[in-house]
């Protein structure tokens, strides 16, 4: 079948070679001698494409504070090899987004075509590349292949679902045709006489780490596959899967941690509206991309996203477990006044999400919060006062935790707030806000509105300054909580290894 469709490609009229002018930007960018004024006059005889590189010269993507007012500027901005690359870009765009579609969704295949080769450009500049233009390009043409074989065999992709992502579509053409669509569309390319570059680039993208990072092709093959599948996410409103798989070839690729993806992912989704206006087509929405931005970012925040699934399955079998000691042991492990969890299944819980940070290699979190002043309550306004007021501040710790927090009375006026995964910096904003609804929340008391605040001591276990047992990081957030009161009270203090030293 394979051949088969290759001679139907060089004879077919439904999808034609790139046009003149196309021909002629690739003769150009294979001369070593050419000039400048050569360049302007081939783009020149299409007034719509010298309009677009007069776009993209002015355009904020590429950050040039010199206005181009006519097409020689641009040039001269753009440089003679982005320049010529671009205009092949919106030349080869133009042409086949006249190719009427047959068996598949069109503009559902450009909108994927255009953000791939956005991302892909956007990673390419942040990675140093020069050629980040030809990256764009090779990007833009990665699925070149699939146009091709629909509009010569119109059955062809009858049976892949309509929205099949990228792996789904690669696995079904090696299934039928022993090669994909970079493998097939490298020949195309290859038989319209494209520059080597393009060819080998789109080639190798299905396979980057296959080629040295030191070299052109493999630096610009890495960046095409992680543009695809930043697409993909964009796309398909990412799964956590498909984030795990871009933060593990962006890790092994390019080095980058998730931080780094986080901060590149970004830029791309800030790119998006210029990235419409100059290909005059719609891609994501801006509320759809912010909200998949965030998404991602969430999950990104943990490091290891293979981690982040451990958890989940840990989480997962954790809440079994309860849900069979609940059926068993009733409100036992609930503090009869307060109805949060009580001190003997706060152990329990302790214990398990300790050994899972072990396990896992992330943090966690104790956050020990004493009532400020709690005994001149029950002095003044008797016991029951007092009773209501923990009740009440029960409740304010509860709406103020996650799902996946752990609040429980550790006895008294005091309690403990469990907080899995998170790190020392997002545990102190939880106790920054956790200080003002203390301030802010009003006791009914004998008819009186009573404002009680209180003291919170934080201690957090990483693997980098880890704490040898749960017991170890509780008493490290009391002795915490202690020094809060006596500064002053109606504060948080952090467990400072330095300044109070822990019991071994």
């Amino acid at each position: 079948m394979l051949e088969q469709l290759k001679q139907k490609l060089k004879t077919a009229v439904n999808f034609p070679s790139p046009p003149a002018v196309a021909q002629q930007i690739v003769a150009l960018a294979a001369d070593p001698q050419v000039d400048v004024a050569r360049v302007a006059k081939a783009i020149g005889n299409d007034p719509g494409l010298t309009a677009k590189v007069l776009r993209v010269a002015n355009s904020p993507l590429y950050s040039h504070q010199r206005k181009s007012e006519n097409l020689r500027q641009a040039l001269v901005v753009l440089g003679l090899n982005g320049a010529t690359t671009l205009a092949l870009s919106f030349s080869l765009v133009g042409a086949y987004k006249k190719v009427d579609g047959t068996g598949m969704d069109y503009n559902r295949y450009w909108r994927r075509a255009i953000l791939a080769a956005s991302a892909a450009r956007v990673i390419a500049v942040h990675q140093g590349n020069r050629q980040s233009d030809d990256v764009f390009l090779a990007a833009l043409l990665e699925e070149i292949a699939v146009l091709a074989i629909d509009r010569v065999q119109a059955d062809f992709y009858r049976d892949l679902p309509p929205q099949a992502g990228h792996a789904q579509l690669v696995a079904f053409e090696r299934a039928r045709l022993g090669i994909d669509h970079a493998g097939f569309g490298a020949w195309l390319l290859n038989h319209w006489q494209l520059p080597e570059i393009l060819v080998q680039t789109v080639e190798s993208s299905h396979d980057p780490a296959a080629l040295d990072p030191a070299t052109r092709v493999g630096q610009a093959a890495r960046c095409v596959a992680l543009g695809t599948e930043c697409a993909e996410i964009l796309m398909t409103a990412g799964t956590p899967a498909a984030l795990k798989d871009l933060s593990a070839h962006a890790a092994a690729w390019l080095g980058w941690n998730d931080e780094t993806l986080s901060e590149v992912m970004g830029r791309v989704v800030e790119g998006i509206p210029e990235i419409e206006r100059l290909f005059e087509t719609d891609l994501v929405s801006a509320d759809a991309a912010g909200g998949i931005l965030d998404q991602a970012r969430e999950l990104l925040m943990i490091r290891n996203l293979q981690a982040f699934e451990q958890v989940n399955a840990l989480r997962q079998t954790t809440e079994h477990l309860e849900a069979r000691t609940i059926a068993l042991q009733g409100q036992h492990r609930r503090d009869s006044l307060t109805g949060v969890f009580n001190r003997g299944h706060l152990d329990v819980v302790l214990e398990q999400e300790f050994q899972a940070a072990l396990l896992g290699r992330w943090p966690l979190s104790v956050v020990f919060v004493d009532l400020d002043r709690f005994k001149l309550i029950n002095d003044t306004h008797g016991h029951a006062a007092g009773d209501a007021v923990l009740a009440g501040a029960a409740q304010l710790l509860q709406k103020a935790a996650r799902e996946t927090d752990v609040v429980a009375r550790y006895g008294g006026e005091e309690f403990v707030v469990v907080l899995p995964g998170l790190p020392a910096e997002g545990a102190a904003v939880f106790c920054d806000r956790l200080l003002g609804r203390f301030r802010a929340s009003r006791h009914d008391v004998a008819g009186k509105a009573l404002t009680v605040t209180a003291s919170l001591g934080l201690a957090t276990h990483t693997p980098e300054a880890p704490f040898s047992s749960a017991a170890q990081l509780v008493e490290a957030a009391d002795r915490a909580v202690y020094e809060a009161k006596r500064c002053g009270r109606n504060r948080m203090m952090r467990h400072d290894p330095a300044r109070l030293p822990r019991t071994g």
